[in-house]
């Protein structure tokens, strides 16, 4: 008989990856369908990393008390998933002492512990480049910084390895309920599941059309960014807000668990695309500059864009009222990153399940990572593994060892933004210029594919496109 889940999950962004771990973890069968190669590929790869401390949510709404929930969840989570959070501390910067205060009100309101409000002598002993024009901030103690995609696939590792499911590359073509199951198929195969979640991020109205469920108003605003060089890092300590306005949080500064400086995001209304602009891009220059003194953007090694929907003033998480058994979210933007463990356990209880996530309790091995070892435990992986001697990705310091470790995880990834996101081979000062062709090699090797197989990301970006002679087979 056809395995009947307790719940499926559209969308394995860090919103559905969190829905379904808990779900496993609480002891039910759950299983997460996602359409591309990896997870983590959409909204969840390209935000500022950042687990807000939630004194800007407007008060009484979904974001404002699942963002204070989720950031309390946050450290104990990390660590059971062995993925780094460091907890750094946020300031928002202005001129308008009232408005700082207003915001110092709405953050104790919203139950945000850790804040306080500072005069233009204290801000510049605690941001000695600090523009000089500010005179005035707020602190949040409690605002952390962590690798927003690593986080995602550690959860769903953890998922895997505790009975869940995971099925990429699933382009759902039809729902439809039977008895008290729905089916859902991709046109070859089908699964079936007592109740669906449909955590699809950009994509949510589309497949709400393929459930029958509700449609909503949704607008997408895109966000631009510099990825600073590590020569960067201690330019500010802390992450950096200017005062929010009514649409965003504006262009931030801020360091990354990695080491590096990110700024920005713009934040102007567009389509789903992830294109970046010069306009764009001057906008991060100028706002960076009236906080900072010494944001260099000549440093640079990357600039991206992120995708946001937004749906009205709050988060959109509800039951279906035109298919029973179907839990809707849509307009999951910022905080959506900071808020997603509270997320899990309020979709949970809509789902009528209890939330009890230590139910089953085996975990995952945390990450290799070389740079964090000392000489004697390098040494001793080394000589039960020389792989791990093999240095691939010299800017990161990331051998053949890291990489065959994150291949052969819970599930594997077949591409190389799936390494870059796992381990970080090729996110380094060449972007990869010196060691794709050896990541190439690798995922085809330990994958049993042909070196032409192997994709950038999604289809349609495979890095070769037949033999070239004296290339890289």
């Amino acid at each position: 008989m056809q395995k009947v889940f307790d719940v499926a999950v559209l969308g394995g962004g860090v919103v559905g990856a969190s829905i379904f771990n808990s779900i496993v973890k609480s002891g039910y069968s759950c299983v997460l369908l996602e359409k591309n190669t990896d997870v983590a590929t959409g909204a969840s790869k390209a935000n500022s990393g950042i687990i807000h401390a939630g004194f800007d949510a407007k008060p009484n709404t979904l974001k404002a008390r699942l963002n204070v929930q989720g950031n309390r969840m946050f450290p104990g989570i990390c660590a059971r998933l062995g993925v780094p959070l460091k907890k750094v501390g946020a300031y928002v910067l202005g001129n308008n002492v009232e408005l700082i205060k207003d915001l110092l009100i709405r953050g104790k309101n919203n139950g945000v512990e850790g804040l306080s409000f500072l005069g233009k002598n204290d801000l510049k002993k605690a941001i000695p480049n600090i523009n000089g024009n500010i005179n005035c901030g707020l602190f949040a103690e409690n605002s952390y910084i962590v690798s927003p995609y690593l986080f995602t696939i550690c959860l769903v590792e953890e998922g895997i390895v505790n009975g869940g499911e995971l099925k990429l590359n699933w382009k759902t073509k039809k729902i439809k309920k039977e008895n008290e199951y729905f089916i859902i198929s991709d046109g070859e195969y089908q699964i079936f599941a007592k109740q669906i979640v449909n955590s699809c991020g950009a994509g949510y109205n589309e497949m709400a059309k393929v459930i029958g469920a509700e449609t909503y108003d949704i607008t997408f605003k895109r966000g631009e960014y510099y990825v600073l060089d590590k020569s960067e890092c201690g330019i500010v300590n802390n992450t950096i807000f200017p005062l929010p306005d009514a649409h965003t949080k504006g262009v931030l500064v801020t360091p990354t668990v990695d080491g590096n400086i990110l700024v920005g995001p713009t934040s102007y209304e567009s389509d789903d695309s992830t294109i970046t602009t010069e306009n764009g891009l001057n906008e991060v220059k100028m706002k960076a500059n009236a906080l900072i003194d010494n944001v260099d953007l000549s440093k640079s090694i990357r600039i991206f864009s992120g995708v946001r929907s937004i749906v009205g003033d709050d988060f959109v998480i509800e039951k279906s009222k035109k298919v029973a058994g179907v839990v809707n979210l849509a307009g999951i933007c910022s905080p959506g990153l900071s808020a997603s463990p509270a997320i899990a356990k309020y979709v949970m209880d809509l789902l009528g399940l209890k939330y009890s996530p230590d139910k089953c309790q085996k975990r995952i091995k945390p990450y290799i990572c070389l740079k964090e070892l000392k000489t004697k435990e390098i040494n001793t992986l080394i000589k039960s593994n020389p792989s791990y001697g093999k240095i691939v990705c010299k800017c990161e310091g990331i051998s053949e060892g890291e990489i065959i470790d994150a291949i052969n995880r819970p599930f594997r990834p077949s591409t190389t933004d799936g390494i870059k996101r796992r381990v970080r081979a090729g996110m380094g000062r060449c972007q990869g210029g010196f060691c794709l062709d050896k990541v190439i090699k690798i995922l085809a090797r330990e994958n049993k594919v042909e070196l032409d197989f192997v994709k950038k990301e999604n289809d349609g970006s495979e890095w070769l496109l037949g033999d070239v002679e004296g290339g890289l087979r």
